[in-house]
């Protein structure tokens, strides 16, 4: 067993030179030390192999092992070595471990075969509230919040990548390929999953932070000047106004109902620390559109949205039927229209317009409550 353990503590020392150059963006230094402390903690978790009753020391060994093979990119030996773990008598916790492992490889060999990589940084969404239970929630409470955070991320990788806000068809090629998004299968934390980037294996990290860590950085960090209602701070550091309002409106959807959903919760890994930021209160008035165009009496209308038009003016039009059968036609701001709008088409839908002349501005849109009350006539 003293073999075992100085073979063992040799391999972390290696393990831990590495995650230090891998903090400091030297990969070259970074992924030599990484493979043998992988050789090291593979020759101590092999002397175990017949070793069963030697728990739980000999699964722990062979799940450090198989994470070290994983990291390296041996995918082949990374299950190989799951399989020993789980061949003997390991605690359930740890071959829960190990099985969830696998599934992890099972994913990046198949992204191998397609030429991409799993970017490492995670950016975890946990819900809590009176319809979340244990590893169980109501799908539109999810779903819709899934959507709205994977539409965060894109958006928010195309403004760090410098490029203008994009009104209509699809996000450039060399984006889609950058920030593909996984999810993780639900964990139940409450209820959380945890968001992971892909891209292509040709591509490089540089030094310091990679683009995907500055995507969820930067996520985290405008989810909390909007929690905070630090309007000022959040327009510095978004200062295009059609991304600053498609952010707020997105941020809008992700936030508690107060009903179904009471809290909302964000973490990702920040060169090893956690950061995280929960909403847990409904939006604030002070970021709808009405706060930032000052003038224009506000109204409310309920009714079924029946069109889009992007085409005939420099303005985004959509219309709307009320319960009454009758028509309006609404400005829509950019920003608002791919992301906020177009998912509700032919839905019935409420909306918060501003009256500007003759003119109605949408301020804020989203499916129509059941318990609503009669729309105020426009």
């Amino acid at each position: 067993m003293t073999q075992i353990a100085d073979t063992h503590d040799q391999a972390m020392r290696f393990a831990e030179e590495a995650f230090v150059a891998d903090l400091h963006g030297d990969d070259a230094k970074a992924q030599p030390l990484l493979r043998k402390a992988f050789e090291l903690e593979r020759q101590a978790a092999e002397l175990l192999f017949t070793e069963f009753d030697v728990e739980p020391t000999r699964s722990v060994l062979f799940r450090s092992a198989a994470t070290l093979a994983q990291r390296c990119g041996e995918h082949r030996e990374a299950e190989r070595l799951i399989a020993m773990g789980l061949s003997g008598r390991p605690p359930e916790e740890i071959a829960d471990e190990l099985r969830d492992l696998l599934e992890t490889v099972h994913l990046e060999r198949h992204l191998a075969v397609r030429g991409m990589r799993l970017d490492p940084c995670e950016l975890q969404m946990a819900l809590a509230g009176p319809h979340v239970g244990y590893g169980l929630i109501e799908s539109n409470a999810f779903l819709s919040r899934g959507e709205t955070v994977k539409k965060l991320l894109a958006r928010t990788a195309e403004r760090k990548s410098g490029l203008e806000f994009r009104e209509h068809g699809t996000a450039p090629k060399a984006i889609v390929e950058q920030f593909e998004q996984y999810v993780s299968v639900p964990r139940a934390a409450s209820f959380a999953i945890s968001i992971r980037f892909g891209g292509p294996e040709r591509q490089l990290p540089l030094p310091g932070f990679t683009l995907a860590e500055q995507v969820i950085e930067e996520v985290v960090e405008c989810l909390r000047l909007f929690h905070n209602g630090s309007v000022d701070e959040l327009r510095q550091r978004v200062v295009d106004d059609a991304y600053r309002r498609n952010f707020t409106a997105l941020a809008r959807r992700l936030a508690p109902d107060g009903r179904r959903v009471t809290s909302v919760g964000f973490t990702a890994l920040r060169r090893g620390k956690a950061s995280a930021v929960a909403l847990d209160s409904l939006p604030s008035p002070i970021w709808t559109a009405a706060k930032e165009s000052g003038n224009g009496k506000v109204l409310d209308l309920t009714g079924e949205l029946k069109l889009a038009d992007s085409t005939k003016s420099k303005h985004n039009v959509i219309g709307l039927v009320d319960q009454e059968g009758k028509q309006h036609k609404i400005q829509v701001p950019s920003g608002m229209l791919a992301d906020i709008v177009r998912p509700l088409w032919e839905e019935r839908v409420q909306v918060t317009v501003q009256r500007k002349g003759q003119q109605l501005h949408l301020v804020e849109i989203g499916p129509a409550n059941d318990s609503a009350t009669e729309s105020r006539s426009a």
